[in-house]
């Protein structure tokens, strides 16, 4: 692929998707904590009780927009002047709020971690380690566990971004692709339910970094095809285009979610567990590429503004979902239906509030250029 030199990317239709898969998560956790058996189990409604998803829809973004944020410091400062305005721009993005709402979850939530293992449970999660190991996994802020995964990938881009932009996309695919593949099959064949928990060791070995390479690269593979001179050509065609992707994306999601419902939980197939989420990170994929080749502007940019603006807070609605469910699981008599209103509105309340006045300051002080998405 032809490289495009020093041009900013820029997609604000990405925020539709970040909005949606942040109020996914939200509604699933909701259905989840509340036991909402009655919760629609009919399409569209379905997709909510599987809006875990939306974690995995976040991993795809990830490596599209990191992707992009370490290509473009490279070709202005170089492969080697290009890590810390990369690691800074991504600190200041992803640490303040995740330690904020670590001690907001401590002290109003959870004040019993102050006498049980606080500085082990604390200094895992400063440290982005905490996905690391099931009995910290989901101590502080359980959502947070993907922000260490995250963490450690933007590690790894620091380590191999030069490497990741100029390499061959199908020699990059086969080592992302092997090393998930080989690291879930492995965690498939040697880790062990537990009788306290199920699966959920299994889940936290397969979730770590190396079984989600996948994810992040068809995000970092969607961003070099938007660099080259056929990206950059694709992008600027419409119509059947933006059809045709639109189909594909249909295609691959509907028999990516048809499998899944045919194993419903299926951290007991070794198969699924091994290659299932690379189906589901194509299908997404497909879905970003849909969604960056639009172009809203007039009414119809006015019209998903409220949208869009979940996107751009959907960070903070993401670590502020969990503190506010648990509190108002505490309500004995709150049914699931005003539960949920209650959540979605406390939450963006809070993540709008954090965004405006706690994110946003700071990232414009350690960035006041920075583009961030």
């Amino acid at each position: 692929m032809g490289v495009v030199q020093q041009k900013s990317y820029y997609f604000d239709t990405i925020d539709i998707l970040r909005g949606f898969a942040a109020i996914s998560v939200v509604v699933y956790h909701v259905i989840e904590h509340f036991q909402w058996s009655n919760f629609p189990a009919t399409w569209p409604w379905l997709w909510f009780r599987v809006g875990w998803m939306g974690v995995d829809l976040f991993f795809v973004i990830s490596g599209f927009v990191i992707g992009l944020s370490a290509f473009s410091e490279i070709d202005k400062r170089g492969e080697h002047a290009f890590r810390p305005g990369f690691f800074r721009r991504r600190l200041a993005r992803i640490v303040p709020l995740h330690y904020l709402t670590m001690l907001v979850f401590i002290a109003f939530i959870s004040p019993h971690l102050l006498f049980q293992h606080l500085f082990l449970n604390l200094g895992s999660h400063l440290l982005f380690l905490h996905n690391l190991v099931p009995q910290l996994h989901g101590a502080i802020n359980g959502s947070n566990w993907s922000l260490a995964t995250e963490m450690q990938f933007y590690v790894l881009m620091l380590l191999i971004a030069p490497w990741l932009r100029v390499g061959r996309w199908w020699g990059i695919a086969l080592v992302f692709l092997l090393t998930a593949w080989l690291w879930r099959a492995g965690v498939s064949a040697w880790v062990q339910p537990s009788e306290s928990s199920g699966f959920f060791p299994v889940f936290v070995a397969a979730t770590q970094l190396p079984g989600m390479l996948d994810e992040f690269l068809a995000g970092l593979l969607l961003a070099r095809l938007v660099r080259s001179d056929y990206g950059k050509t694709m992008l600027q065609k419409k119509g059947m285009t933006q059809i045709t992707i639109a189909i594909l994306a249909g295609i691959f999601l509907y028999f990516t979610l048809r499998i899944y419902a045919s194993y419903g939980s299926y951290w007991d197939y070794p198969l699924m567990v091994t290659f299932w989420r690379s189906l589901l990170a194509v299908s997404f994929a497909l879905v970003l590429l849909f969604f960056i080749t639009l172009r809203f502007t007039g009414k119809i940019k006015t019209m998903l503004a409220p949208v869009s603006y979940l996107g751009t807070i959907s960070y903070g609605i993401y670590l502020w979902h969990l503190p506010v469910l648990l509190s108002l699981k505490t309500l004995d008599w709150l049914k699931p239906e005003l539960a949920l209103m209650w959540c979605l509105a406390i939450t963006c309340i809070l993540a709008s509030v954090s965004w405006h006045f706690f994110e946003k300051p700071l990232m414009d002080r350690f960035n006041p250029k920075a583009n961030i998405q």
